[in-house]
């Protein structure tokens, strides 16, 4: 797969007094490491003593980036608007410390079933994916200009594992998201993620990414593959939402490839593998489960789900109609099945506008990175709106993986900025021109 640079100049030049000049296997140990969490980062199910992969390689980037930085010339601009949802969360956490929510509201409250931190420990980790996550993308492009196009390619593998996981798993051909600890009493299968819909809600990220590749790649064919195989992981998820959002989020990459005939071709291609292959396989395989998998129907299957869905919406409601400001507090900022209730139960209209602040700039970020030239920008703005749009049923809100496409939107903030720095002033003359 070939990438295109972002941008001709690094953000800040190397110039820096006192810089120890560190060998050279040093940045490229921090991209590679933020690269390997990149793929690994929607294997939540996978873990090495109790943690996961992405995490370790995360911390292994962000420390030899700090070196860099330290002892170094790595010198790089953080856009100020992946601060904004952190400032408005510790203005919640700190009104809620000095006027506490009584006990009485929460012993009334409709409690999901299942256990999350307090909200101090929860604050703490959703600012690791918030902050920590696009930190690490905009240093390692400060590195290497082309970071950013890996960076989508290793998550799109990544994804792509995963979904084929979930299509042996769903087949019986493997057993590994059981092996790893998942336990169910449905098909619906998770791949290598912690649970369906986080896979669902991956494969719809990645999904524009793959239009991109196929766009962008010699072998085109390794792109049209992946795109197959996430819309086999996103049948075998079950998620209504993501059924519904990835063919969306696949036509409007279409819509803004460079190159629509080729693209088209190549899906019509898998159009006439899916009629010919596809029918025969669900027929001996899937068949006698695919009701569990399409659930858009009133069937009994999906009875219980949306049941607990209507609970907790009306109770998300209720908390926003009594605490409209800062919330009930951010340990329940996963409970609504609805992103944005969530934010406005959990964290109030100063959590609203922390986060809206927060994915405004970065749409804005790729959407300018776009007019200047950047391929891949277009197809970062489908991938952030459809995670924004599946998350209207959804809530995925806190989990690291979702903040790869952000930091990447970052990187491309921060190269603008430098670049606009370092760009010289030409300043008219007062008197007018030199005769």
């Amino acid at each position: 797969m070939t990438s295109e640079p972002l941008t001709t100049l690094r953000p800040l030049p190397g110039d820096v007094v006192g810089a120890v000049r560190l060998p050279a296997w040093v940045p490229k140990a921090a991209i590679a490491s933020f690269l390997v969490a990149s793929f690994t980062a929607t294997w939540g199910g996978f873990m090495i003593a109790g943690l996961q992969l992405a995490d370790m390689f995360l911390v292994m980037s962000l420390g030899v980036i700090g070196v860099l930085v330290v002892f170094g010339d790595l010198r790089f601009r953080i856009p100020w608007w992946l601060f904004a949802p952190v400032v408005a969360l510790l203005a919640c956490l700190l009104a809620l410390s000095v006027v506490p929510i009584p006990d009485a509201v929460f012993g009334a409250r409709y409690q999901p079933p299942f256990i999350t931190p307090d909200s101090l420990v929860k604050a703490l980790y959703w600012i690791i994916a918030l902050v920590a996550v696009p930190l690490a993308a905009v240093a390692c492009s400060a590195l290497d200009a082309r970071v950013v196009t890996w960076i989508l390619a290793c998550f799109l593998a990544g994804v792509c594992v995963s979904a084929m996981v979930a299509l042996t798993d769903l087949t019986a051909l493997t057993h590994i998201a059981q092996s790893i600890g998942y336990d169910s009493n449905n098909r619906r299968q998770p791949g290598l993620t912690v649970h369906p819909n986080s896979l669902g809600i991956t494969c719809v990220i990645a999904a524009p990414f793959a239009v991109h590749f196929m766009n962008q790649a010699r072998h085109h064919w390794l792109p049209t593959i992946a795109l197959v195989i996430l819309f086999g992981g996103a049948l075998a998820t079950g998620s209504r939402g993501t059924q519904a959002v990835l063919p969306l989020a696949v036509l409007a990459a279409i819509l803004v490839s460079p190159h629509k005939k080729r693209v088209l071709g190549l899906l019509a291609g898998i159009a006439v593998a899916g009629i010919l292959g596809g029918f025969f396989i669900l027929q001996q395989l899937v068949l006698g489960f695919l009701g569990e998998l399409l659930r858009f129907g009133g069937t009994n299957v999906n009875t219980g789900g949306d049941t607990e869905r209507r609970m907790v919406t009306l109770q998300a409601l209720e908390d926003i109609s009594r605490y409209p400001f800062f919330g009930i507090g951010i340990e329940h900022i996963v409970e609504a099945h609805n992103i944005y209730l969530q934010i406005l139960s959990a964290g109030g209209l100063v959590l609203a506008a922390g986060m809206f602040t927060y994915w405004f700039c970065a749409l804005f970020s790729c959407w300018r990175a776009g007019r200047h030239g950047v391929a891949v920008a277009p197809f970062l703005v489908i991938s952030i709106v459809a995670w924004l749009a599946i998350g209207a049923i959804e809530n995925q809100l806190t989990d690291r993986l979702l903040y790869y496409t952000v930091g990447c939107a970052a990187a491309l903030a921060a190269a603008h900025v430098s670049e606009r720095v370092k760009r010289p002033r030409i300043r008219a003359s007062r008197t007018g021109p030199t005769r």
